[in-house]
């Protein structure tokens, strides 16, 4: 074969796989509609007011505390939503001799609008369940942060002159599978 009879058998492969690449050829085509509705997301929120410390300790020594207490407020809503409230540990920063000392821990009191129940083996954290979950009602709770500097956390001249900031402390709510 010549050379120019291979270039049109090859462009004509082409050409054929272009063609079969792109569908079919058929003139005639339909489509329909369907009615399936609307898909609408939930909301998953929270927010914290009211927050104050019980005290105020400029100088923490070994054995001081000190708890912080606010209100929070969640949404959660939505079908077969699952989330967890937590302290986000990456709020809290400073010397890592100080916070490595501190023990910091979070109680929820009586909620409204749902539950917030202690996960098992997970400090801090807890089972967000809402009693109306298809609405945008909000789950209510005092929450109380308490930072405790234990007696026996430190010896010699560990963590002395040291700061950590709370300043940022920052609530998580996360959804879970």
């Amino acid at each position: 074969m010549n050379r120019l009879t291979k270039g049109l058998i090859a462009g004509g492969a082409g050409l054929a796989l272009l063609i079969g690449s792109a569908g079919t050829l058929a003139l005639w085509n339909d489509a329909a509609t369907l009615n399936a509705g609307a898909v609408d997301s939930g909301v998953l929120t929270v927010s914290a007011t009211g927050g104050a410390w019980d005290n105020t300790i400029t100088a923490w020594s070994p054995g001081d505390t000190a708890t912080y207490t606010a209100d929070v407020s969640i949404v959660a809503q939505g079908d077969n939503l699952h989330s967890q409230l937590s302290i986000d540990p990456s709020s809290i920063t400073g010397d890592p001799e100080l916070l490595a000392a501190l023990q910091i821990t979070m109680t929820v009191g009586t909620s409204s609008g749902g539950t917030l129940t202690p996960v098992a083996g997970q400090p801090n954290t807890f089972d967000v369940v809402s009693a109306t979950p298809t609405t945008t009602a909000p789950i209510t709770a005092p929450v109380t942060v308490t930072v405790t500097f234990p007696a026996d956390s430190v010896t010699g001249t560990v963590a002395q002159a040291q700061s950590v900031q709370l300043g940022g402390l920052q609530f998580l709510l996360q959804q879970t599978p």
